[in-house]
């Protein structure tokens, strides 16, 4: 997530929570149709994952990680300098990824995915079950139930790696709310 300056922002958890509650990612047919260049394609990302910002200095995505993604075949090369629709999907999934699995366990995580789904059905099934996932972990509600209508070993991959990333990301902000005031200080 993104962070500029060098204060220190925490967002509370009723805040937090809020966010999490109104969260959604751009389904397949909602990313841009349109080709974009490196900076528009960081900026689109950056604001797709702006509500769960919670003071982190970290950038979501480089130019560096975006060309390392390509060198390590994540992702197809643009064509000409410009991204596509389908590389929007993929690096919005390698976001979520990036924290959790190796580049190595994240290209075989895609590959099982577009092997077994096309694209747009694994991008969109991937967004529905962050998001209700995300809300059931923050509101504590429970686990909600599986969307996938097939219910695959490739859905659960998906579902279990969702449910790993909710869990991190609760934690983390959990753990930056308890803080001590004082150790914001050392974040700088």
């Amino acid at each position: 997530m993104s962070y500029s300056g060098s204060e220190v922002v925490i967002v509370t958890m009723d805040t937090y929570i809020e966010r999490i509650q109104t969260f959604h990612l751009p389904r397949f047919e909602e990313i841009p149709d349109i080709d974009l260049y490196m900076d528009q394609l960081l900026f689109y990302i950056e604001r797709v994952f702006q509500p769960l910002e919670s003071g982190s200095r970290e950038k979501i995505l480089t130019t560096a990680m975006v060309n390392n993604y390509v060198k390590q075949k994540l992702i197809s090369p643009p064509l000409k300098k410009r991204y596509s629709r389908e590389h929007i999907a993929y690096l919005i999934v390698i976001s979520v990824f990036k924290n959790l699995f190796s580049i190595q366990e994240i290209h075989q995580l895609l590959q099982i995915q577009v092997s077994s789904f096309p694209l747009g059905q694994s991008y969109d099934y991937f967004c529905t079950e962050l998001e209700n996932i995300l809300r059931g972990t923050f509101l504590q509600e429970g686990l909600p139930d599986d969307t996938s209508v097939t219910n695959a070993p490739q859905s659960r991959l998906v579902r279990c790696s969702m449910i790993a990333f909710a869990h991190k990301l609760f934690t983390q902000h959990l753990m930056e709310s308890l803080a001590p005031a004082d150790s914001a200080e050392i974040k700088k």
